[in-house]
């Protein structure tokens, strides 16, 4: 038997044309040397934008990277973290297009995907008689909203990882300041900076004041009920409410963003350096985790902190209405499990403030009352009402 004997190999210089044949500008050098120059200028236009354009500040890591000004900051260092992000990563919304609330339903359905659910979470605040609900979603990727409500100019901000919004007045409150995502976290919650200031000030929401430079200690002038509640809940209560649209270049960062697995984790673990910290116990279920969403309700000058876990076992119902009474002033809770979360009504013309918060963010800011404020159990006359 015999095999097929293999092909020599050609030489080096062979090719197609013939052997041994040499590449020339004439036969097709041209071509290649034009090549070479198109991809070294497309290398120098991409590296330009890295050696000229301004770098971000802040690496994500270190306090000081921030550039801001700390010598006077009135809080304890160790609370102040870098959140992974530079400063401005996360962009503000400024002035956002609205809709009237009942015309949501026939908005998502000319859109691709619905902009939001009945079940969704939304920020609701009522100015002058106008309301108006922000999206968690669209908070999450923006984190602070400058808008316009019966004429105010407020300013809308939302901690995630304390899940806690706070709406101040920025004419009265800031002299109508530009604030911006600083980068930064106190206690876990959003710090913003004036942006339009030559020596910015860092501001905590959850605070309520600047915490550091040339304005610290000025207090923030607050909304004082700022409900955090499903959508469903929220148009029931407010039919003529009127909801932001989202933010047309921010589209793919609303489906990035989210903080459901940091809410479900029942480890109690937190994600940034938090101080003080209350007391914690696997064995008293009185002992709220960390992470456990509350309401804190002031009416009639009594403020308690209520736990939205004990509204829900109290109805042992999706849904459902739970009424007592606080510092005289009947209070109604309209509770829903899943989301968890509930709103809350009071009397037309009744002092009362709403501050929700997750509890290691509440009592982190109010460690002298927070634990005598909270409610472990409901009053004997309190009214349940399951659905």
């Amino acid at each position: 038997m015999t095999s097929e004997a293999p092909p020599e190999e050609k030489g080096r210089g062979s090719s197609l044309l013939g052997e041994n044949t040499t590449l020339t500008f004439k036969s097709g050098g041209w071509a290649l040397l034009a090549s070479f120059l198109l991809s070294l200028g497309l290398l120098g236009w991409a590296l330009s934008g890295l050696i000229f354009s301004e770098r971000p500040i802040g690496n994500g890591s270190d306090i000081d990277s921030y550039q801001f000004e700390l010598a006077d900051l009135d809080v304890p260092i160790s609370t102040l973290s870098a959140s992974g992000n530079a400063r401005d990563f996360l962009k503000t919304y400024d002035q956002p297009e609205v809709l009237p609330g009942r015309d949501l339903v026939i908005y998502n359905g000319q859109q691709r995907r619905p902009w939001m659910v009945t079940a969704d979470r939304v920020v609701g605040i009522t100015i002058d008689g106008q309301s108006r609900a922000y999206p968690v979603r669209c908070l999450n990727a923006h984190e602070i909203i400058q808008d316009t409500l019966a004429g105010q100019a407020i300013v809308v901000t939302y901690s995630p990882f304390a899940d806690a919004p706070v709406v101040f007045y920025s004419q009265a409150a800031a002299e109508g300041r530009d604030f911006g995502v600083s980068g930064l976290l106190c206690n876990s919650g959003l710090v913003m900076f004036d942006r339009d200031s030559i020596i910015p000030s860092l501001w905590s929401p959850i605070f309520g004041r600047a915490i550091s430079g040339p304005l610290a200690g000025t207090r923030l002038q607050q909304v004082d009920r700022v409900e955090l509640c499903t959508w469903k809940a929220w148009l029931e209560a407010h039919p003529d409410t009127t909801v932001i649209l989202p933010e047309p270049n921010s589209l793919r960062r609303y489906k990035e963003f989210s903080y459901l697995r940091y809410f479900n984790d029942m480890s109690d673990s937190l994600e940034f350096p938090v101080s003080p910290l209350p007391a914690t116990s696997r064995r008293d279920a009185k002992v709220p985790r960390l992470k456990a969403r509350m309401i804190v309700v002031t009416a009639g000058g009594v403020r308690r902190v209520w736990p939205l876990t004990l509204l829900n076992e109290a109805l042992d119902s999706d849904t459902g209405r739970i009424t007592i009474e606080q510092g005289g002033v009947p209070v109604e809770f309209l509770v829903t499990e899943l989301p968890q979360s509930a709103l809350v009504r009071a009397p037309e013309g009744d002092d009362i403030k709403v501050q929700p918060r997750l509890w290691f963010a509440w009592f982190s800011t109010h460690p002298d009352t927070a634990t005598r404020e909270l409610v472990t159990e409901l009053p004997e006359d309190a009214r349940v009402e399951p659905d």
